[in-house]
């Protein structure tokens, strides 16, 4: 991660976004909708000196995506699994300039449910399923521009 821009989208307490910083991410913008967690995330990246590196945006994902910068080499996104916001997730990743040139997305999402990969920027790399969740990884090609 050392050098990235990093999204951490539906960040909860931010663990994934704090990974990203602790293993030298340039930049890690975090999203969450619900109050406390961005107020606790806020808090705890202040008291690990990591506020310089990162920015808490308190949002739906979905309409927070439109304002951010862009520009991440790595997208990670854990939608509850009931929002069935995924698919619709998945439409706005496709946003030029959202994922840079060879960027890659991160989506855990329940196991067994389809992604519909909308033909676009992204590339479906893999998917793996661990009991009832499963991750899947879509890149941007800079070949495929």
């Amino acid at each position: 991660a050392r050098g990235r821009r990093v999204a951490d989208l539906y960040a909860g307490t931010g663990a994934l976004g704090i990974e990203a910083l602790s293993r030298g991410a340039a930049w890690v913008d975090f999203v969450e909708a619900n109050p406390r967690l961005c107020a606790a995330l806020r808090a705890r990246l202040a008291e690990w000196r990591l506020d310089d590196r990162a920015k808490v945006y308190k949002g739906r994902t979905l309409k927070a995506i439109e304002t951010l910068s862009g520009g991440y080499d790595l997208i990670l996104a854990d939608p509850p699994y009931a929002s069935g916001e995924a698919d619709r997730l998945l439409d706005r990743l496709q946003s030029p300039g959202l994922l840079a040139d060879g960027g890659l997305a991160v989506l855990e999402h329940r196991a067994g449910a389809e992604m519909k990969i909308p033909n676009g920027r992204l590339t479906l790399k893999t998917t793996k399923t661990y009991g009832d969740a499963a991750i899947t990884a879509l890149s941007v090609g800079a070949a495929h521009g």
